[in-house]
């Protein structure tokens, strides 16, 4: 690769692992905060897109990649916090082990969520807070590229300007 390669700073693999490590704290945090007040705040939802949105602009990325996929791990973080924010209870609660938890909550997850479509709307929401970041980032990124490269364009001097509506002087 050279120093002109455009794949060399696009930030693809630093967005991604960045975005995923964001995916994961997220989704932890959103599942501690449902397993310590018993309630499932949407607005935390929210929080979880908006980490990984930040996250993933912290590494300066350029490819147009990362902004669908910033919407996704948004997304999936939302759920998954509430997936585990909901096994953490239903632990507590019922008494059974975490695997037994598991399996019951994933069970009921369709049908609760078919009950209370709210939560789809929040997980949206989080994903267009993480698109949104990413994606302004990636067209500010690509913009100051391309202006620097169409003032890396040589321009004629102004002598070197020839004026055609003058008349010319003859020898």
């Amino acid at each position: 690769m050279t120093d002109k390669d455009p794949h060399l700073g696009n930030g693809l693999l630093p967005g991604i692992i960045t975005g995923l490590l964001a995916t994961v704290a997220g989704a932890a945090a959103y599942g501690a905060l449902i397993a310590f007040s018993g309630y499932e705040i949407g607005f935390a939802a929210i929080g979880v897109g908006l980490l990984v949105g930040l996250a993933m602009i912290a590494v300066r990325p350029t490819s147009p990649v990362l902004p669908p996929l910033a919407a996704f791990l948004s997304l999936a973080g939302a759920a998954l916090g509430q997936i585990a924010g909901a096994v953490i209870v239903w632990a507590r609660l019922s008494g059974e082990d975490y695997g037994t938890a598991v399996t019951r909550v994933l069970d009921a997850f369709p049908d609760a969520i078919r009950s209370d479509p709210m939560s789809l709307l929040f997980w949206v929401v989080a994903a267009y807070a993480g698109f949104g970041f990413v994606n302004r980032r990636v067209k500010a990124a690509r913009a100051a590229h391309d202006a620097r490269a169409a003032s890396s364009v040589p321009q004629p001097d102004e002598a070197d300007r020839v004026n055609y509506f003058e008349p010319r002087k003859q020898p």
